[in-house]
């Protein structure tokens, strides 16, 4: 079972829908929160599906209209040809682009975490006019591999990638021991500073449970495509809000790729979750949700929020007068 009870309660009705775009890979989608809401695409990290973004659903739904999708050749998306198929981060852009052009959403607030961040900024390489606002959450720019390690640490552990994809039964067997012991698998991962202790587990599960049920070459492929990724030449281009997330333990996409990227893009905030992991969504949830709703009011302001700004102000300059 993906999905438990109460990970059903938090993420509310869900509308599910599929899409056969122009290489013949069908695209299952998920749809979330206020029919007539605010649109916000959630890009997902690798493998993962739309239960890995619920503590972050569960914030925005009462006002947005959230989008999430499979990634294809992953969970219930299907490729023609996985084994070939192309599976760049540019389409995957290109999948979700065709996903809004299908549901008649003309604009979105992209939020990416991990890999979902790389998705999002060729998304806007693509079609910015699309791309209302930006939130890179716990992700980078391109190259996560290179900016995290450098050099002989980056080689090796691209070259442990390649040698899964050519040997994907050892990534399955280590996967499905994860699913079949929960446990271990959060204790190991946190022991590595790689998850926290505090993380959802509900959430933190249901991830393992995703990836685990990817067909591992194609998994692997995409590591690989994302590891080689790079989109740093986009960031100066970003001419919409957009909102850097970082975690002080986050040694996959560190804090100072995140402030960089803040600093290069020209429109963005940076914010950073003390003692957080890249597991920091599920961490620090309330933190987390309450600067993903900030963006929200800064790119949709509510209805009525400029004029009781414009009230509040006029009131406090009375009461200076006085």
């Amino acid at each position: 079972m993906l999905v438990s009870p109460h990970l059903e309660s938090l993420l509310g009705p869900m509308e599910v829908g599929h899409l056969t775009v122009d290489d013949g890979t069908q695209l299952f989608y998920q749809l979330f929160g206020d029919p007539g809401g605010d649109a916000v695409v959630f890009a997902n990290g690798i493998g993962v599906r739309y239960p890995g973004a619920a503590r972050q659903i569960e914030a925005l739904r009462p006002r947005c209209r959230i989008l999430c999708w499979d990634y294809r050749g992953m969970g219930q998306s299907v490729m023609p040809d996985p084994a070939r198929g192309d599976i760049s981060m540019q389409r995957h852009a290109h999948d979700v682009l065709s996903l809004l052009e299908h549901l008649g959403l003309e604009r979105a607030i992209f939020v990416g975490w991990s890999m979902g961040v790389q998705v999002a900024l060729e998304a806007i390489r693509l079609q910015p006019g699309r791309v209302a606002g930006l939130v890179a959450l716990l992700g980078t720019c391109g190259r996560p591999f290179q900016n995290a390690f450098g050099g002989p640490v980056a080689a090796a552990v691209e070259g442990l990638f390649g040698l899964l994809h050519r040997f994907p039964a050892l990534a399955q067997g280590a996967l499905d021991l994860g699913v079949g012991l929960p446990g271990l698998t959060h204790l190991v991962l946190s022991k590595g500073l790689f998850v926290g202790a505090d993380a959802d587990r509900e959430v933190f599960d249901a991830d393992v449970r995703s990836v685990a049920g990817v067909e591992k070459a194609l998994y692997t492929r995409t590591l690989l495509a994302l590891s080689d990724h790079d989109a740093a030449d986009v960031l100066p281009r970003v001419a919409c809000p957009a909102l850097i997330i970082a975690a002080e333990r986050d040694y996959l996409t560190p804090p100072r790729v995140a402030r960089w990227m803040a600093e290069t893009i020209p429109e963005a905030s940076y914010r950073e979750v003390a003692g957080g992991t890249h597991f920091a969504l599920i961490e620090q949830t309330a933190l987390v949700n309450g600067w993903l709703l900030e963006l929200v009011e800064r790119v949709y302001p509510a209805p009525g929020a400029a004029d009781s700004a414009g009230d509040a102000a006029s009131a406090a300059r009375t009461a200076a007068r006085e």
